[in-house]
């Protein structure tokens, strides 16, 4: 069930899309390299304080199996700031990013939506945040919600604009990780043309009874509110 589960996250998930998102905070700080061509910057997606993981939560009460109902057409997505600490390929100055909120469209209650709903989803009502709407549209919801992140880069300050976005459940990310990798344009600094933000979300923070189990574990089984941003495997390149 769990490969099942791999395929059809990835499947469903790995479409290219246009516009540009971010899926949590990310903060870079740039390469030491300077001047015409300043090469490429590989950084760390760290939190607040460094060392720590930037967070994703999802409007509540997080995604669930049957979803939720609301009277609002909109639910948000929120993510913590992030800070890269400098050093190595990431320059000699902190880098950051967000937070950012990801705003997605629900859909209205109607007799197709899937999974069935267990609250009563009644017309003029829209249902959000099943684990079937998370695997079918996480990619398009990101793109669509946050199409232009900013983040610093060894003082200098980039605007994505991103291309494509694919599902990742194997490397980089660690076992019982998923994630995402996004790629795209950055705005036209001298040397720079393009970035690629890989972000794995991995432990679950919330709510209490998911608490310390892993994100991918619980795709499709169980409700996953806040989850943290792995700060061992996620980065982002600029080059």
């Amino acid at each position: 069930m769990k490969i099942k589960k791999l395929a059809v996250l990835a499947a469903a998930i790995a479409i290219p899309v246009s516009g540009l998102a971010s899926l949590g905070a990310f903060g870079t700080a740039g390469a030491s390299n300077r001047g015409g061509d300043k090469g490429t910057y590989t950084c760390a997606v760290q939190g607040v304080p460094p060392a720590t993981a930037s967070t994703v939560t999802f409007q509540a009460p997080g995604i669930t199996v049957n979803g939720s109902v609301s009277e609002s057409t909109l639910s948000k997505t929120k993510t913590t700031t992030a800070l890269l600490p400098s050093g190595g390929t990431c320059g000699t100055v902190n880098g950051s990013g967000g937070p950012y909120t990801i705003n997605s469209i629900n859909p209205p209650c109607s007799a197709t939506t899937t999974p069935p709903l267990g609250p009563v989803c009644t017309s003029g009502d829209f249902a959000y945040g099943s684990w079937n709407s998370f695997i079918a549209t996480g990619a398009s919801t990101i793109v669509a919600g946050l199409p232009h992140p900013k983040f610093k880069i060894d003082g200098d300050t980039f605007t994505g604009n991103t291309m494509n976005a694919t599902s990742v459940t194997g490397a980089p990310c660690t076992a019982h990780e998923a994630g995402f990798n996004i790629t795209g344009t950055v705005n036209a600094l001298e040397g720079y043309s393009s970035f690629s933000l890989t972000a794995c979300l991995g432990k679950v923070t919330a709510p209490a009874g998911s608490a310390g189990t892993m994100f991918l574990d619980d795709v499709g089984t169980t409700t996953v509110l806040t989850v943290q941003i792995d700060p061992a495997d996620s980065t982002v390149t600029v080059s």
